[in-house]
């Protein structure tokens, strides 16, 4: 009885084929095209129109470029990696270059590889760094996050925005003999790095929103008139 009945798994399972998979993916072709189209149109419509309001996250993907870089797995820990992200953090590409060209540690010469395959990247897949081709802008003075004032240059310019660690498999584990006739396993760790480079064009951005926050707040004032709440005929107490 068991041989005539067919399996659970080809009972459930879907077809490879093409067309099969086309019809469960895509139903309705007509319907799709229809509607990408209507998106289409409402897109260019609010591109175009000057009282339409777009929203921030859109503008921001559309007029900033930012590219994200994540290296292989390399043999060091997360505790040696860690300090190499947290210095190169915030600084231009070639700054972060030559901190880590006279730094000590091992991974140094790691660092400076993968900040190299990253700026590479970001010039040829989303054209970042590449200047002005007829006049640059004015230099401008603006205060970053953590309070330093900066001058830009160049708004084309690439630095780093982000620079985190990622904590990757066991490359191996060894004996590690002590006294005593004991022994432990000492682990191999694996750990890669991860940038986001982004253009001084986010830094002008964020300058000049929170300086718009500061006037749309006001002066603060100390001791202001709030009307009297919770007013009863007794005591309270």
């Amino acid at each position: 009885m068991s041989l005539s009945m067919p399996s659970r798994r080809l009972v459930r399972g879907s077809s490879k084929v093409k067309e099969a998979l086309a019809r469960a993916i895509d139903p309705d072709p007509q319907a799709r095209v229809r509607w990408e189209r209507k998106m289409a149109i409402r897109q260019v419509t609010n591109g175009t129109d000057a009282y339409s309001v777009e929203p921030r996250h859109l503008r921001i993907a559309r007029t900033e470029r930012v590219l994200k870089s994540k290296s292989p797995w390399l043999p060091t820990s997360v505790k040696k990696l860690v300090h190499l992200a947290r210095q190169i953090q915030g600084k231009n590409v070639e700054d972060a270059m030559v901190q880590m060209k006279y730094s000590k540690k091992k991974m140094a010469a790691e660092v400076i590889t993968q900040l190299n395959i990253a700026k590479d990247l970001a010039v040829a897949e989303r054209g970042m760094g590449l200047g002005f081709k007829d006049q640059k802008p004015p230099a401008m003075e603006i205060q970053r996050k953590d309070g330093k004032w900066f001058t830009v240059t160049d708004p084309t310019k690439m630095y780093i925005a982000e620079a985190w660690v990622n904590k990757g498999p066991l490359r191996a584990r060894s004996p590690d003999y002590r006294a005593r006739g004991r022994m432990f396993l000492k682990d191999s760790p694996s750990t890669s790095l991860s940038v986001v480079l982004k253009e001084h064009k986010t830094l002008v951005r964020e300058h000049q929103e929170r300086e718009h926050r500061k006037k749309k707040q006001g002066p603060w004032v100390h001791l202001p008139d709030r009307p009297i709440t919770a007013q009863r005929a007794h005591y309270s107490w």
